[in-house]
């Protein structure tokens, strides 16, 4: 199965991340992970080929005793061919909301009940996180939030939001040359707006970029990280946040 996800937790998280703490190393472990995936059949989607193509698809088996995993293959002869090439694969799924993630290396091609599938080793680590912070919203499209800042070159800049969270916004890079931000700069001062009238001030620092593959082409995004959000702020966000959640509610039912 293939297709464009619009949920940003299904992002893949960045490898400068701090996630030592959510971490799991131990194969019986991980594989444990992997047979709830598989035994609750949630989807999980692969980004391949330098993240410019995705997969979505299942877990099919898992042996913890081989350190050997199957899932299912795409409908795309195309697809199937740039994935046996791909060498490094993120693995990304969100059970329950809690967010799963690892890395394979290139998978080979099995026959699994007179099937054919992929199978790759299990991975070494897997990232197992559940923390509020992590847990992104997409924010609106038709009347999107806006973010102005001072780049450290002195220039204003507007970005709209691609989405949020208690830690952090994702915001869409557009025309501006995010190259010239690296990580761990800070936007003093950053003035959000997330409709509604609720507007407020906070210092941003930079996590890093990353593209996303849209319908009309590749879109890069920013990540920020609040650094002191004000008390008032925290209350405002939460509550706009809130809001958010019961609006997607009402639209999936």
């Amino acid at each position: 199965m293939t297709g464009h996800m619009q949920d940003p937790n299904l992002h893949p998280l960045a490898e400068s991340d701090d996630l030592a703490a959510y971490t799991l190393s131990n194969p019986l472990e991980v594989a444990a992970v992997l047979r709830n995936l598989m035994n609750r059949g949630d989807f999980v989607t692969i980004y391949f080929d330098h993240g410019k193509s995705m997969l979505t698809t299942r877990i099919l088996d898992v042996d913890a005793k081989a350190r050997r995993f199957r899932f299912d293959w795409a409908g795309q002869d195309a697809i199937n061919r740039a994935l046996q090439a791909s060498p490094r694969n993120v693995f990304v799924a969100l059970p329950d909301g809690v967010k799963v993630q690892f890395v394979c290396t290139a998978p080979t091609i099995v026959q699994h009940d007179d099937s054919p599938a992929f199978e790759a080793a299990l991975p070494e680590q897997l990232v197992k996180l559940q923390r509020r912070e992590f847990f992104r919203l997409q924010t609106p499209i038709v009347n999107p939030y806006r973010c102005r800042v001072t780049l450290p070159d002195g220039s204003a800049a507007g970005f709209n939001l691609h989405d949020i969270s208690l830690g952090g916004v994702g915001l869409w890079a557009g025309a501006i040359n995010v190259g010239l931000l690296a990580r761990g700069d800070v936007l003093r001062g950053a003035t959000l707006e997330l409709g509604a009238g609720v507007t407020f001030q906070t210092d941003l620092s930079v996590r890093g970029t990353r593209t996303v593959l849209l319908p009309q082409g590749e879109q890069r995004l920013l990540g920020c990280q609040f650094v002191s959000l004000p008390r008032g702020a925290e209350a405002a966000l939460q509550r706009q946040i809130a809001q958010l959640e019961r609006e997607r509610r009402a639209l999936t039912g």
